[in-house]
């Protein structure tokens, strides 16, 4: 890749991510800050290439729907409370009707007047408005109201979560080709580095001795049960010295693929 070519990508990325973040109220996430800072400073780029954009990169929530949630659950709490009116008005009206009852039926002592017909007509005594009819009238029209408040809310909720859910869609893409962005970014190394390379040989190199020595163990052994049967099978000899030299070969390439002390 061009050197031009490089830094434009990197800046065309940098400006990606300035975006995406102002875009979201992500301008304090500690990975986004970082890796911003580290992809511009051409820093630790290979450290950041080990991290997994995909799970490190914070994910925006959608906000579409936030204001019908909002009075979606506003008009619930409105609904419980009026679940309780009507118990309400029809205990304060049985108190009213109550009490002028009592005062009528003191003042009316040769009448024979029952409570349920004083609170249907209340007789002067009771105000029209604590008067079972209305009462029940009253009953009817909040309950309505709470089972149309009901309706509302629980539309009102559905809807706000569709947007969002929708939404999120967009954002959770839109969050993925930010992450395959900085992978792919990542995935280039911005020039070799001579003592990481020294070092992966070297380990290479540790880990084929290791592999060596266990191979050369294995032959010693197999020339143990070679030696054992050579006496009557010829065939086993030549096949215990071609082990034997197949050992020393390997041991000669590893110490020779060996880097020098300084």
């Amino acid at each position: 890749m061009k050197r031009s070519n490089r830094n434009a990508e990197k800046n065309l990325l940098i400006s990606r991510l300035n975006q995406w973040a102002v875009k979201h109220s992500l301008l304090e996430d500690p990975y986004l800050v970082s890796v911003s800072r580290a992809i511009e400073n051409n820093d630790s780029l290979d450290f950041w290439a080990t991290l997994d954009p995909g799970t490190r990169l914070p994910r925006p929530l959608s906000k579409v729907g936030e204001q019908l949630i909002t009075w979606a659950r506003y008009m619930a709490i409105f609904r419980n409370i009026l679940v309780f009116v009507p118990v309400a008005v029809t205990w304060k009206a049985i108190a009213e009707a109550t009490s002028a009852f009592s005062e009528f039926i003191n003042s009316n002592t040769a009448t024979p007047v029952n409570f349920l017909e004083f609170w249907q007509n209340g007789y002067g005594l009771l105000d029209p408005i604590y008067r079972i009819g209305t009462v029940a009238e009253i009953d009817f029209w909040i309950i309505i109201l709470v089972i149309a408040t009901t309706i509302v809310s629980t539309t009102l909720l559905n809807i706000g979560r569709s947007k969002d859910a929708k939404e999120q869609v967009n954002l959770d893409s839109e969050r993925e080709l930010i992450s395959f962005e900085i992978h792919k970014y990542l995935s280039v190394p911005e020039k070799v580095n001579k003592a990481f390379t020294e070092q992966t040989l070297n380990l290479a190199i540790r880990n084929l001795s290791a592999a060596t020595e266990s191979i050369a163990l294995a032959a010693k052994r197999f020339d143990k049960v070679v030696d054992r049967a050579s006496a009557e099978n010829n065939t086993s000899q030549a096949i215990a010295k071609e082990v034997r030299n197949f050992q020393k070969s390997i041991l000669k390439a590893i110490k020779k693929s060996q880097p020098e002390n300084k």
